[in-house]
């Protein structure tokens, strides 16, 4: 376990484990905030530490949670195990925690992207930092957040938690993070020194360990084709650099976009060299443009990567009744019992038949972060490759009140949103309700 520590969080680490502590005995504060912008390791770091130190904890990411119902009974069903409980307020929450959890156990909730909790009902913050005075246990509420709690805190008055701050990621830390993360068994020194260059390109445009990873892993076969093929040795760095010069120039221009998934930029990189080597000498010109990517697999429609994900969440929202997104898209579900009522209510929907059915935006997203492979953030990007999806008509907007509670509707049908899902290799039939036994 220890091998796998997480490079660079010294000084988290040390601060949780004087707040946690090693063993039961450590009496806990009611609630910590682990701050930092984004891609600093807070949730790697917290998880690791949880483990490594043995602790019962729950993990909820709050943008999946667009129901308290569904947030409390997640947790509950981690900390306590067994059959799911049924918990539609706070006060059937505490109840639970008090009769059946042992009591001098040690017991932390992490709550992921904490700030979404502001938009949620005002109690529901105040009891999470107060669990300890409400429950009589030893148990902590862990907030990850990128905000600093005085953006976090709403207006009324609650108890402040202890902070605990993820300071960015300096240069040699992120070289190493790169390097680790690269795949073969080539020596460390080597992955280090391809980290550098990559870091020379792109560190000036993006300080996110996911992209710059999502980078050197696309690159580096590249990097080492000269060695593998014997035209250089591992410290020629000059005849290696001005090997992969050109790929990571054309990376430069999409970086953050993630147009694509690194399975589909190689092919389309070996498809665009194919395609260079069958010309003439002449017309081989050094030119830094980005790979035509957007012709990859793209049989229905242009849209980006995430766009697609975000149409197929937006399929699943119109086309699955809302009581069975726990049974797809929550992993500690439980089991669900079959009773011949349902069966024949099943039998008689047809959502292919009845057609799409309007669905909150909170809804779609909470999908969206669950299917689709990366960890995304929810940042502007994302909200604007919604709207773009409203422009092209592939979603419409439902209802007055598209201010405060957005409703949509998805308007492509079964057989577009199969070709939509070949191109990014997801099983559509797995999560569709009509579909499932």
């Amino acid at each position: 376990m220890e091998d796998s520590r997480p490079i660079g969080r010294d000084g988290p680490i040390l601060e949780l484990e004087l707040l946690v502590g090693d063993d039961d005995r450590t009496f806990m504060p009611s609630s910590i905030t682990a701050f930092g912008v984004a891609s600093t390791g807070k949730t790697m770091t917290i998880s690791w530490f949880l483990a490594h130190h043995s602790v019962n904890h729950a993990v909820f990411n709050c943008v999946a949670g667009y129901s308290q119902r569904l947030m409390m009974e997640t947790i509950l069903k981690q900390l306590l195990g067994g059959e799911a409980r049924r918990c539609d307020n706070i006060s059937e929450f505490l109840n639970h925690l008090r009769h059946d959890m042992e009591p001098g156990v040690r017991s932390v909730i992490v709550l992921q992207l904490a700030d979404r909790l502001r938009d949620m009902d005002a109690n529901l913050l105040q009891s999470f930092t107060r669990l300890q005075e409400l429950t009589g246990l030893n148990i902590c509420c862990i907030f990850e957040t990128r905000l600093d709690w005085g953006k976090f805190r709403p207006t009324h008055d609650i108890l402040t938690p202890v902070p605990v701050h993820f300071p960015q990621y300096t240069q040699d830390q992120l070289e190493d993070i790169v390097a680790i993360s690269l795949p073969g068994d080539r020596p460390l020194s080597f992955k280090q020194g391809f980290a550098g260059l990559v870091l020379s390109v792109f560190q000036s445009v993006a300080r996110c360990c996911k992209e710059l990873i999502h980078i050197s892993r696309v690159n580096y076969p590249e990097y080492c084709r000269p060695v593998l093929e014997g035209e250089c040795g591992e410290d020629d760095v000059k005849k290696l650099w001005v090997n992969v010069e050109k790929p990571l120039r054309k990376c430069l221009s999409t970086v953050a976009l993630r147009e694509v998934s690194s399975k589909q930029y190689l092919a389309a990189q070996k498809e665009k060299e194919e395609k260079e080597s069958k010309k003439d000498s002449k017309d081989e010109t050094t030119d830094f443009r980005p790979l035509n990517t957007v012709n990859v697999n793209r049989i229905t429609v242009e849209l980006p990567y995430y766009s697609k994900f975000l149409l197929i969440a937006a399929y699943l929202a119109s086309y699955n009744p809302q009581k069975s997104d726990k049974r797809f898209f929550v992993k500690q579900h439980g089991k669900q019992r079959k009773t011949v009522a349902m069966i024949k209510a099943k039998e008689k929907l047809n959502s292919q038949l009845t057609g799409p059915k309007p669905f909150p935006m909170d809804r779609m997203l909470a999908i969206f972060y669950n299917i689709v492979d990366d960890r995304v953030n929810p940042t502007a990007n994302i909200y604007s490759q919604m709207t773009s999806l409203v422009h092209l008509q592939l979603l419409t907007g439902v209802g007055s009140d598209l201010l405060d509670q957005p409703k949509y509707k998805c308007n492509v049908n079964l057989d577009f949103i199969r070709n939509v899902c070949r191109t990014v290799q997801f099983d559509i039939y797995k999560y569709l309700y009509d579909y499932c036994s």
